[in-house]
């Protein structure tokens, strides 16, 4: 079972699809004023009744990527709670490419959706059309990848305290000693960069000693497995590796199952389905012994449910906090 899911995982590196959509606009609204920050648990839902008794706005997801995982499961959250509110959702993928993120917003303008809720490929080279999207009246959601830009509301992760999560854990069962490999992302990313920021100081304080090697690899999860595949070639005292994504983290694994180094213990991010399918094959032995859960699907849902709420008037918090915990392979083996 375990070499027919490694090899499932390989044929998955090697022919990852992208899944795309879209659709047009309606109406503009004005926009709701914004409060304080609270947690995703206060922020509640939307009330459905009051959809059927308005106009159907449009509101537009985007993510970073739906090749990976996580994006694909922040659209199933996004698209329940518009089925709940009567809101017409749509969405294209920018496939983590930059130009096409700022295309489908420039596309998204002209259409004259409702709402546009946005995790963007680079942080700051959205801004302009943020705010070009707010000058024409659309409402903006920034969720996930945060952005200086001015936006209605925010939906964001604890990402430094995410990476300090897989800190703990990693040290927990591989000690205070070793060499550990951050599968690091650009600069830009501002998710991944604080979740790895975030693993790198909490190593610092708890296990001075274990040096952190980082190595870029911006891509897919091919990149990602070929890049630690390099890596614990060149440096095969490795003992543990952090990836702050979904897709870093599953081609961290077929990396080290390829090369045989079942050895190499990985703190991971984003709890997939696929993450917790590996953490059930292998046991409570499995090298992937955590990930840092984001919840993926409620952070489409709450996402979707603010831009509702301020396109209907009501005050909502400037930012809210989504729910962040950790999936450990022992969790899963003894079956929680």
């Amino acid at each position: 079972m375990k070499k027919k899911l490694v090899g499932m995982l390989m044929a998955t590196v090697m022919t990852m699809a992208l899944t795309v959509g879209c659709g047009s606009g309606s109406s503009q609204t004005d926009s709701g004023s914004a409060g304080e920050t609270e947690s995703a648990d206060a922020s509640g839902s939307a009330d459905s009744a009051d959809a059927a008794s308005g106009e159907q706005y449009t509101v537009a997801m985007i993510t970073y990527s739906l090749a990976e995982e996580f994006g694909v499961d922040v659209l199933t959250g996004a698209q329940e709670a518009a089925d709940e509110l009567g809101i017409n959702l749509v969405y294209q993928d920018p496939a983590g490419d930059m130009q096409k993120d700022v295309s489908i917003m420039e596309d998204l303008i002209t259409q004259g959706v409702d709402a546009i809720c946005i995790a963007p490929v680079d942080a700051q080279a959205i801004i302009p059309y943020i705010d070009q999207a707010r000058e024409a009246g659309i409402v903006v959601v920034n969720w996930d990848i945060e952005t200086t830009a001015e936006v209605d509301a925010k939906v964001l992760n604890a990402n430094f305290e995410g990476g300090a999560l897989g800190a703990d854990y990693l040290v927990e069962k591989m000690g205070t000693s070793g060499k550990v490999l951050v599968v690091a992302d650009l600069e830009s990313v501002t998710t991944t960069y604080e979740r790895n920021q975030g693993f790198i100081e909490r190593m610092a304080e708890i296990a001075p000693d274990v040096e952190i090697i980082e190595q870029l690899s911006s891509g897919t999860r091919d990149t990602h497995r070929a890049t630690v595949e390099n890596m614990l070639q060149a440096y095969p005292e490795i003992t543990g590796i952090f990836c702050a994504d979904g897709d870093r983290t599953l081609g961290a694994y077929v990396a080290c199952q390829a090369n045989n180094r079942q050895d190499v213990l990985i703190a991971g991010y984003d709890a997939t389905p696929e993450q917790r399918e590996i953490m059930e094959t292998d046991g409570a032995d499995c090298n992937l012994i955590c990930a840092t859960d984001l919840h993926p699907t409620e952070l489409g849902r709450i996402s979707t449910e603010i831009a509702y709420k301020i396109l209907q008037g009501e005050e909502v918090p400037e930012v809210t906090m989504s729910e962040i915990d950790l999936m450990t392979a022992e969790d899963v083996a003894a079956g929680n």
